[in-house]
């Protein structure tokens, strides 16, 4: 009878009621936030590759420039201005859209969380609102690239402008654009890095990406790939995702692991947006970002990279800016020719890693100011662009050339060596920009020479050079990163071509299984280790922590110290171990609870100097990871050894204590 006195309508709507109540509605705000990150991912894309345009025809085409902005054909070119703006297309349905949103997020907005208390309504007004301003981001990308459209371009792109433009801007140019981008990162000096790393850090170390930062970054790095310096526009690009997703997490106030995800979906939308890949950019995210292949940060990473690529596509139009290629096997033998490539490949990547790094620390030691090491290093640049001018910006004509086969051996290898020279002076100066695209670079220089090589001593057996070139450019990329999927997958997306997959499985395998059973990390995992970040998938362990997280810094002692001038040092220390030095040689190393210990010792000579109480020392690198650091000091049977700069000269030391005590506090919750 009681069911009697309710209406109909509620005792029919009361089961879906109750289901709407059991609904995840954090699952469904997670999602709708990733499609919002992808959003920015495509147009930040967009943007960034416009502005890059922009800046390279102020460089090297400048006279052009101004002539048509400020000179004689002032008038003529605001004719065709307008011109250009009226055939543009305005996709007025993108404002018909973002004004739908807003009026929605005004509906909810005043209907309130009393009258809909099943949903949180603030959540959902800040989704609308941010929709709304991605799409209206449109329009500013659709000035410029018409504004850019407005003066004389070539299919060549960069290439070309070179051949035309005045050699000294070849050398001044990525100088200047050095220096003003290294004034930026003065200004604000987080935005500096790769890009990549650091949203790494903010995934592992809960450490939130500031929205101003990532804007900083995009403008100095546009300045300095734009002006002819060797990085990838990937890293801006990817840390302007993470930055939307990081501030849509601090103000929505998600939990960890969904800001988490939400990071990842931003990194991958912004590599996916890069490509044209979105498989790629979900691997990328899983792989390199995450570390996780958990489901439940499948489905909003893969929303993030296909929206990113669909923004993209829908406001840039076209597709990837690679050229396709057709690959078919032409006899099973070949496969071993690829696991050859592999090796190789796996090889150029560990060099990749070892140089990058390598500039860095080196470069770093510079006794200059910021911004003038910026300016040398870019200029540096310049002086290899006179030699080989493809290598300057991000060389996707040379890349287009190396896949088409038109580039003679002697080419791609000058190429190949200049870039490698060329991407170390830009990053280890200090200049922002990614890492990604100069290995895909490399990758494609290495795979055409060693294409035509193959193509030469077994012309039965091996396909043509722009195939290996392209399985070249995913297995570089799959040893430099460690992510060999994400290799596979970009370049089967890239060229469009199934059978491709078969090679780029072996080649990309190979490759990754070498550079990680030689180094142990990825240029990624590595340089997240010199910021103390541990990626660890499925728990911390030993490898995924470095020798540098564990280290002592400690001033090593003279050989010829005397007795009680060491017993003065050591009295009162707290460190474990001290470096003993012979001029600029090592001697060896000294315990500090062995000194102690002989203190008490009444047979010890007290006219004994440092070199009489050391021990043979082992030497390890910053970038060692624990493992290799436990197992080295296992098999030499000692407690501590010595932590050494790539020069071989002392900067502290490592022990077992500090090791455990390291691995401890990477494992503690939070």
């Amino acid at each position: 009878m009681a069911d009697a006195k309710v209406p109909f309508w509620q005792r029919a709507t009361g089961p879906l009621r109750r289901q709407a109540a059991r609904f995840p509605f954090e699952r469904a705000i997670l999602m709708g936030l990733a499609a919002v990150v992808g959003l920015y991912g495509g147009i930040a894309a967009g943007l960034f590759a416009t502005a890059i345009r922009f800046v390279q025809l102020v460089v090297f085409r400048g006279a052009e420039v101004a002539s048509s902005l400020f000179g004689n054909g002032r008038v003529a070119w605001l004719r065709l201005f307008r011109t250009r703006l009226g055939a543009a297309h305005w996709h007025l349905e993108f404002v018909a859209l973002a004004a739908l949103l807003l009026i929605a997020a005004a509906a909810l907005d005043a209907v309130g969380a009393k009258r809909l208390p099943m949903f949180e309504v603030h959540r959902i007004r800040a989704v609308a609102l941010a929709a709304a301003l991605g799409l209206s981001l449109y329009y500013p990308l659709l000035l410029m690239r018409t504004f850019n459209g407005t003066f004389h371009e070539t299919a060549g792109g960069l290439y070309a402008m070179l051949l035309q433009a005045p050699r000294w801007t070849w050398v001044l140019g990525p100088a200047a654009g050095a220096l003003l981008a290294a004034l930026i990162v003065r200004l604000s000096p987080e935005s500096g890095g790769h890009g990549v790393v650091e949203v790494i850090e903010a995934v592992h170390k809960r450490a939130p990406i500031k929205g101003r930062v990532a804007l900083w970054k995009s403008l100095a790095a546009g300045l300095v790939i734009g002006s002819g310096g060797s990085a990838g526009r990937e890293g801006p690009v990817v840390h302007l995702g993470g930055a939307v997703a990081s501030s849509l997490s601090r103000f929505l106030a998600l939990p960890r692991s969904e800001t988490s995800i939400l990071l990842g979906a931003g990194a991958g939308a912004g590599i996916a947006a890069s490509f044209q890949a979105p498989l790629a950019g979900s691997l990328f995210a899983l792989e390199i970002v995450l570390a996780d292949f958990d489901v439940r940060r499948f489905a909003p990473v893969v929303l993030a990279c296909v929206t990113a690529v669909a923004t993209s596509r829908a406001l840039l139009g076209g597709g990837s800016e690679l050229r396709p290629v057709a690959w078919s096997l032409k006899h099973p033998s070949e496969i071993a020719v690829y696991l050859l490539l592999g090796v190789v490949a796996g090889l150029c990547g560990l060099i990749y890693i070892r140089v990058i790094h390598g500039a860095e620390e080196r470069l770093g030691r510079v006794p200059l100011r910021p911004e003038l090491r910026a300016a040398l290093g870019g200029l540096l640049v310049g002086g290899v662009g006179l030699l080989a001018p493809r290598v300057l910006g991000t060389g996707i004509e040379t890349m287009n050339a190396a896949l088409a086969g038109k580039l003679a051996f002697g080419a791609l290898v000058l190429a190949l060596g200049c870039k490698l020279i060329a991407t170390s002076f830009t990053l280890g100066s200090g200049s922002p920009g990614g890492s990604f695209f100069p290995a895909v670079f490399i990758g494609a220089m290495l795979g055409g020479a060693f294409g035509q090589l193959a193509h030469a001593a077994l012309p039965g057996i091996a396909s043509s050079p722009g195939a290996y070139a392209a399985v070249g450019m995913g297995a570089v990329v799959a040893g430099a990163t460690l992510a060999p999927l994400t290799g596979v997958l970009m370049m089967f997306e890239l060229t469009g071509s199934y059978q491709i997959v078969l090679p780029l499985l072996v080649a990309c395998g190979i490759a990754a299984a070498v550079v990680q059973g030689i180094l142990g990390g990825s240029i990624y995992t590595i340089g997240a280790r010199r910021r103390g970040v541990q990626v660890s998938r499925g728990g911390a362990a030993l490898s995924d922590l470095s020798v540098a997280q564990a280290l002592d810094p400690v001033l090593p002692l003279p050989a010829d110290l005397p007795y009680e001038d060491l017993v003065r040092i050591v009295g009162p220390t707290h460190h474990a171990a001290f470096p003993v030095m012979d001029g600029t040689a090592l001697a060896g190393i000294v315990s500090v609870r062995e000194i102690r210990q002989a203190l008490l010792n009444p047979t010890v000579d007290r006219t004994s100097i440092a070199r009489s109480f050391a021990h043979h020392a082992e030497t390890l690198l910053p970038d060692d990871d624990l493992g290799t650091a436990v197992q080295r000091l296992s098999q030499a049977g000692v407690a501590e050894a010595v932590v050494v700069d790539g020069e071989g000269r002392p900067i502290g030391v490592v022990t077992r204590e500090a090791i455990l005590e390291t691995w401890r506090r990477a494992t503690l919750p939070g």
